[in-house]
């Protein structure tokens, strides 16, 4: 189950992450989302959210404020990234988990780098954190926290690795409420095995909907939405809301597509791909 292990904060995570997963979780809210659940559990100087795609190579990243000389410390990144282990956009180092710039590098050995003489020094910033966010095989995205104060410390560090399945999930889940669209629906559900129940209690858990907000909608008991909703992830065979509802608008897509077929006529599909077609990886801005 996706959880933050429970500390003296425990109230300030749970708190952030309902706002992440709060209705309105799209694919254009997606990363506005990440910036805000990052910045209440870990403070930065500086976030920004960066995608290099798998084809052509080319890095795109969303920055939450835009402090001067941002333009020319981004240019200067994508020169020198390729260079050195903690900025390469590599999804393996550190195992997959958050790392920072300092876990690689002394502070006398990190201010040695050409690329921190041309992106973090005039920036005024001591460190960067990267979070992975895993996005399937077109692109590789990850989150990162820049600072101007102090290092990252083990324990923030600690606290993103506990962050990053939320976003990995909420990122999923915001792409796939926005390829859904409008095509979910009670109905839809109804013909795969659900019962009219929870075909109704599924619907609005897909758009975002608590248990108490169900029960009210469909003038139900607490309860009853709660028992429905195992009956639901047993099902799906998963075992929170969160899978439940990536699972649900996956199936919602492809339960449209069928009906969609067999409306009539011959359904083709073709690849527009070129077989053996290696893309440019040189990032630029």
């Amino acid at each position: 189950m996706l959880v933050l292990r429970k500390s003296r904060r425990a109230p300030e995570q749970d708190a952030a992450l309902a706002d992440f997963y709060a209705p309105g979780l799209t694919a254009n809210s997606f990363v506005d989302r990440a910036f805000s659940l990052i910045s209440r559990l870990v403070p930065g100087a500086l976030n920004s959210h960066g995608i290099i795609d798998a084809e052509t190579g080319v890095l795109s990243a969303n920055f939450d404020c835009a402090p001067p000389g941002l333009a020319d410390a981004f240019e200067a990144f994508g020169r020198h990234m390729a260079k050195y282990a903690p900025f390469r956009f590599d999804p393996a180092v550190n195992g997959g988990k958050p790392f920072s710039a300092r876990d690689f590098y002394s502070g006398p050995a990190f201010r040695d780098l050409d690329i921190y003489q041309e992106v973090y020094r005039p920036m005024r910033l001591v460190d960067h954190c990267f979070v992975h966010v895993p996005a399937g095989p077109g692109a590789t995205v990850f989150v990162g926290l820049l600072r101007d104060s102090r290092p990252f410390t083990p324990m923030e560090k600690e606290l993103l690795t506990l962050v990053q399945p939320h976003l990995a999930h909420g990122r999923r889940m915001a792409f796939a409420i926005t390829a859904a669209g409008a095509i979910v629906s009670p109905d839809l559900f109804a013909g795969a095995g659900f019962t009219p129940r929870e075909s109704d209690v599924l619907y609005w858990l897909t758009q975002g909907k608590s248990n108490d907000e169900i029960a009210k909608i469909l003038r139900l008991r607490a309860d009853s939405v709660s028992r429905h909703l195992q009956n639901i992830y047993d099902k799906l065979g998963v075992e929170h809301r969160v899978a439940a509802t990536i699972h649900a608008l996956d199936l919602a897509r492809k339960l449209h597509a069928e009906a969609r077929a067999r409306q009539g006529g011959v359904m083709l599909t073709i690849s527009t791909r070129r077989a053996g077609a290696d893309g440019d990886r040189r990032p630029r801005r």
